[in-house]
């Protein structure tokens, strides 16, 4: 399986790889962590870093953080955190809400139960968020972010957790903005314009029929995770992920997170990624 994925070895789009076009900027978000943060040794980053017991790897890699409040996050997020109890950030959060939140993209190595559904989840949430507070969107745009889940059961959970979310931001008066469940089972029709404002939550099967029955685009997404892309791979859906892959028209923030991440899964991932930062918790 592993010689099969060195040799068709990329995740880049068919007409990416056609027209040779290969990106090497880094995506701007606009968003930076406090001065504080900011004025940190590399010193001090590595001390916190092996307090945490955090393995990173990558070029200019973001000073860790040790609260959410110094990152950033809306006040109706802040205090849904509180309201669930999660007042202290784990390993992979510390490091990996950083990387992220900056643009940039990630290999995330997290056992399960290290938190690390919020490291791709609650930058998601700002993503389309961001869209609508600088220019209105406009209906038929969407959706502006995605994540692809190994299974119908992990897209829901995922799907409940980023609308945990949403709820308190749209009671406080932010832009209306939901998430849209893609699986087998799950009647969507009546949904598809709420999506074309929002965030996708999906499994890569039921995705491609989708984009093939043109029900919807992937033209502005650019925000792409692949929870447990390990086991992705292991269920033979590599051309599904292709085909999706197909559909973006422009360079998007690619993250990819798993409980174990071999070498030569890392190596296959870095292909679909630019200057990737890794984070090991695992």
């Amino acid at each position: 399986m592993m010689e099969h994925l060195s040799d068709r070895k990329t995740l880049m789009s068919v007409r990416e790889l056609a027209k040779g076009i290969t990106y090497a900027d880094l995506l701007f978000t606009g968003w930076k962590p406090p001065l504080n943060i900011r004025k940190m040794s590399q010193k001090q980053c590595d001390l916190i870093r092996k307090l945490w017991h955090i393995i990173v790897d990558g070029e200019d890699i973001l000073p860790p953080i040790k609260n959410f409040k110094n990152m950033r996050f809306p006040e109706p997020i802040l205090k849904k955190l509180k309201a669930k109890g999660i007042v202290q950030s784990t390993a992979i959060q510390v490091q990996g809400l950083t990387v992220i939140l900056a643009g940039r993209d990630m290999i995330g190595i997290a056992f399960t139960g290290s938190g690390k559904t919020l490291v791709f989840v609650l930058p998601l949430i700002m993503v389309p968020l961001q869209e609508e507070i600088i220019m209105p969107i406009a209906p038929g745009e969407g959706p502006f972010g995605l994540i692809l889940c190994s299974s119908r059961e992990l897209a829901r959970q995922t799907s409940e957790v980023v609308e945990q979310f949403l709820i308190p931001m749209r009671e406080a008066g932010y832009p209306e903005i939901r998430p849209l469940l893609c699986i087998g089972g799950v009647e969507m029709i009546s949904q598809l314009e709420v999506v074309k404002k929002g965030m996708l939550v999906d499994t890569p099967g039921r995705l491609k029929d989708m984009l093939a029955k043109k029900k919807m685009n992937l033209d502005n997404c650019r925000y792409l995770t692949l929870d447990e892309a390990d086991r992705l791979v292991d269920l033979g859906v590599e051309d599904d992920i292709r085909e999706v892959f197909d559909q973006f028209k422009a360079q998007r923030q690619t993250l990819l997170f798993s409980a174990t991440m071999p070498t030569k899964i890392q190596n296959f991932a870095r292909s679909a990624l630019v200057k990737p930062v890794i984070v090991n918790v695992g």
